[in-house]
């Protein structure tokens, strides 16, 4: 039997086993490309005060020394004794004290904005303890401006003619952009406008609320970069966050009626990049825009008031500048609709807050957990760094160390410049007091620490879709030659048309090299890449070349072609020509004959139209008399008022006046006759009157006491007269008797008094009297007329007279029944009562003096011996002044 060959077992790989492997070939990829250090810069703050001792010196440009011995008391008496060693510490580039702004911007963040318009990614940081100038070398003030406007300055300059419209690139919101077509962009812009004219726009920018410590200041301009691709169109988007209490936040969040911002987490794209996810971000097309949505996130940065910074920064800030571009059609005119064109480069500028010691700071509460979470996010970073540099010098076949980027926000978020491409530059500030020496010793090992480590070098993959170069500025200079050629009167410059195809180029020169360079090898490879870009650049444009020929070709062909059937048709057109030129000849004739007759026609008209004009002008004169003599009529008219409003006036005075003179007549005779009765009046009051037997004054009493009393009225002559309402007997014996009525006869009668249910009291002391009454104050049945058996029936009744006096009357009638078994009453008798108040009311009208009421007397007046005349005229008057007494029965 034959030995069967064995087939080795495979034992399958552990997890950490993998990961080892995935490392190692990543940093195998990795060590292909070229890598760059981290670009440490440091930058020195100038003291405060020339009292402050210093524990540094700058020796040149790459070397810092610092002395431990100046600080430390204790060894003061070696320094007295020998020269101690020094500290050096090497950076790619030191600034002095007095270093500008410019200069630092030069230095650091030129290259980095070069690489951002290549397309490249960039970090540039600040490091540094609390107080040494990170947040002015970031930012600056009002007279100095900092990096960020610098690099929005320089950007903007660059791509000012290059920039798409606004709303071509759109954020998809997961780290990339998609391409709107021009109307869709065009509603978009239209939007935002409707916005920001209603108020309610969320960046509705206003350069009077720009930031004075980053405003543009008057300074050297600097000059645009040269490495510009001008066939691509460019758009710029600006994102503000802020690591606080290792929570990220979004600064120009719009929270809306929220005060407070909500944390956000970090994602990782489909290219491997790491970004804030549902970040804002705005675009902007100039560096006033950009610079009011840096001051807009910047009211909402948390700041803080330590011992050792008045306004000290309480979290980490990143201010990312995208940049956007995508190439332009043939023509040059508008962007690619296709994503994939799309380039997309990123420049963060992280301000880092400031390292602190509790010991120093004297922080409690909030601001010692924000120093706390401050100091482990720096130890984080600095940990990461350390782990990376470790990584990058261990034998590819030794598992590398796991990186804690997840220990922190600020760690995550750029892991992928650390792990992947880009170049990474950091700003150490070194504040040199003798206090910070030992927070400058931790920063310096880290700033020494961080040159050690490797980022692979970026190369941007620009997709080439085999359009010509200068194609956009082609285009550009075609339009401005067929608009000269349209000023200058030429209509052939109309049917131009531009091929910018045409503009052949196998791209940029060969590149420099030399072969006995340690770099040939790397040079050489360069050399191929470029030669088979070129041999497949040829390859694109000969196929494109044999393509116009044949286009060519083909052109002449349907040229020969057309050119055939248009002599045809030329000849056939000569024969309808010959033709219709005869039948013009006719049409002529027509048109003489035609033209007499219309002159003929022009001269009747233009005398009908001189017939007109005379008709008009006769109307006009017409028209003319009758408004004249309208105007003489409205003139008279106006005269005629005038005097009739005289006449009236005058009629009305006159009257006026007749009116006076009768009034006055009437008042005098209105006196005399009121005197006459004041004297009648004495004469019945005078004791010459003879008095009436005692008997006939009691029953005169006793009658008008039956009927309810009677008024009396005393009158004067020494004083004003006066009336009274009172039931007393007549003073010097005159009767009251009344004749008209005789004396009741109902004292076996029944009575029912009918009156009101709140009667107004009388307050004299004689009151009607009945006897066997009964008074009730409403009657809603028969039955109680009838049921109590009373036979006579009187209705009582009050109310003011003219004179605001009370009047009660006295409506007496017999109740008599009827056939049905009902009653009726027989009113037979009415008796009136007044009662006039004893002093004259001044709102009262004043009676005359010869007015006397009917109620005054109860009878005929008596006679006297004198004054026969006067009294006569008295008894007329009160004749007709009797009211309420009828002599004829009524029936209800």
């Amino acid at each position: 039997m034959k030995a069967m060959a064995r087939t080795p077992l495979r034992v399958p790989k552990t997890p950490r086993q993998m990961q080892a492997q995935m490392h190692t070939e990543k940093r195998r990829d990795v060590s292909n490309k070229q890598q760059d250090p981290v670009n440490v810069f440091c930058r020195v703050r100038p003291l405060q005060s020339e009292g402050d001792l210093t524990c540094l010196r700058v020796k040149n440009s790459t070397t810092i020394a610092i002395n431990p011995q100046d600080q430390l008391l204790q060894h003061h008496q070696k320094q007295q004794n020998g020269a101690q060693r020094e500290l050096q510490y090497i950076f790619k580039h030191v600034f002095q004290p007095d270093a500008t702004q410019q200069e630092v911007f030069a230095a650091v963040a030129q290259p980095l904005v070069e690489n951002l318009v290549r397309g490249r990614n960039s970090l540039l940081f600040t490091y540094g303890v609390t107080g040494s100038g990170k947040t002015y070398t970031m930012t600056g003030n009002a007279r100095h401006r900092g990096i960020m406007p610098r690099c929005l300055d320089l950007l903007f300059r660059t791509i000012s003619d290059y920039q798409a419209k606004k709303f071509v690139f759109k954020p998809d919101r997961l780290n990339g952009f998609e391409i709107l077509s021009e109307e869709d962009a065009l509603l978009e812009r239209q939007q935002e406008m409707n916005q920001r004219f209603a108020g309610a726009g969320r960046f509705a920018f206003r350069r009077k609320d720009s930031d004075p410590e980053i405003a543009s200041q008057a300074s050297v301009e600097p000059s645009p970069l040269t490495v510009l691709d001008e066939d691509n169109m460019y758009s710029v988007f600006i994102t503000y966050v802020e690591m606080y209490n290792n929570s990220v936040y979004d600064l120009l969040e719009d929270s809306g009626v929220q005060k407070s911002l909500q944390c956000k987490i970090i994602r990782e794209d489909a290219n491997h990049q790491m970004f804030v996810h549902g970040v804002t971000e705005v675009e902007v097309k100039t560096v006033e825009d950009a610079l009011d949505v840096f001051h807009m996130g910047q009211k909402r940065k948390r700041m803080g008031n330590t011992i050792l910074n008045a306004e000290s920064s309480r979290s980490h800030s990143v201010f990312n500048i995208r940049l956007v571009q995508a190439p332009t059609d043939c023509q040059g005119e508008r962007v690619i609709q296709d994503k994939h064109t799309i380039t997309v480069s990123q420049l963060s500028l992280v301000d880092l807050a400031g390292s602190e010691r509790s010991s120093r700071t004297k922080n409690t509460g909030v601001r010692l957990r924000e120093a706390g979470n401050i100091n482990n996010s720096l130890m984080t970073l600095r940990t990461c760094l350390e782990y990376l540099r470790e990584n990058q010098q261990l034998p590819p076949n030794v598992p590398p160390k796991k990186i804690p980027y997840r220990d922190s926000k600020i760690t995550h978020m750029f892991k992928n410049y650390f792990d992947g491409e880009g170049q990474v530059s950091m700003i150490v500030c070194i504040n040199p007091r003798i206090e910070d020496y030992d927070e400058n010793m931790q920063v310096m090992k880290f700033a020494e620490m961080t040159q050690e480590v490797q980022i692979a070098r970026a190369t941007p993959m620009k997709p080439d879709l085999g359009l010509t170069p200068g194609r956009r500025k082609a285009n550009k200079l075609f339009k401005i030659a067929v608009n000269n050629l349209n000023e200058l009167g030429i209509p052939e410059a109309k049917q131009l048309e531009v091929d910018v195809g045409l503009v052949y180029s196998l791209g940029a020169d060969f590149p420099h090299y030399q072969m006995d360079s340690p770099e040939a090898a790397c040079k050489i490879q360069e050399l191929m890449e470029y030669l088979e870009q070129r041999i497949d650049k040829r390859r694109k444009l000969r196929a494109n070349m044999d393509v116009k020929c044949d286009n060519f070709r083909q052109m002449l062909m349907n040229l020969d072609r057309d050119n055939l059937q248009l002599r045809t048709e030329l000849a056939s057109m000569k024969a309808v020509y010959k033709q219709e030129r005869e039948r013009s000849a006719a049409l002529e004739n027509k048109v003489r004959i035609h033209e007499s007759s219309i002159d003929v026609l022009n001269n009747t008209l233009s005398k009908r139209d001189r017939q007109i004009q005379e008709l008009s002008q006769k109307l006009s004169e017409q028209e003319q008399l009758l408004t004249q003599k309208e105007q003489e009529k409205e003139k008279q008219k106006k005269k005629y008022n005038s005097k009739l409003a005289v006449e009236s006036d005058k009629n009305k005075r006159e009257f006026d006046m007749k009116l006076r003179e009768q009034r006055a007549k009437m008042q005098e005779r209105m006196r005399i006759k009121d005197e006459k009765l004041r004297l009648v009046s004495n004469i019945l009051q005078s004791e010459d009157v003879p008095s009436l037997p005692r008997s006939h004054s009691s029953e005169n009493l006793l009658n008008d006491k039956d009927r309810g009393g009677f008024t009396t009225r005393t009158e004067s002559t020494a004083a004003p007269t006066t009336r009274t309402d009172l039931y007393c007997t007549p003073r010097h014996g005159l009767a009251a008797a009344n004749n008209r009525h005789r004396r009741s006869r109902s004292a076996g009668d029944k009575w029912l008094e009918h009156r009101a249910a709140n009667p107004v009291p009388l307050g004299t002391i004689m009151q009607p009297y009945l006897k066997n009454r009964k008074s009730v104050t409403k009657l809603t049945d028969m039955k109680e007329l009838t049921g109590h058996g009373a036979n006579k029936y009187c209705l009582v009744s009050q109310e003011a007279d003219t004179d605001g006096d009370v009047e009660t009357k006295l409506y007496k009638g017999n109740v008599i029944p009827t056939c049905g078994g009902g009653a009726q009453v027989v009113f037979d008798d009415v008796e009136c009562l007044k009662q006039k108040s004893p002093v004259h009311s001044p709102t009262r009208k004043r009676p005359s003096n010869g007015n006397l009421s009917s109620s005054a007397f109860g009878g005929p007046l008596p006679t006297s011996t004198t004054g026969l005349t006067s009294v006569q005229d008295v008894a007329s008057r009160c004749n007709l002044g009797i009211e309420g007494h009828s002599s004829k029965k009524s029936k209800m």
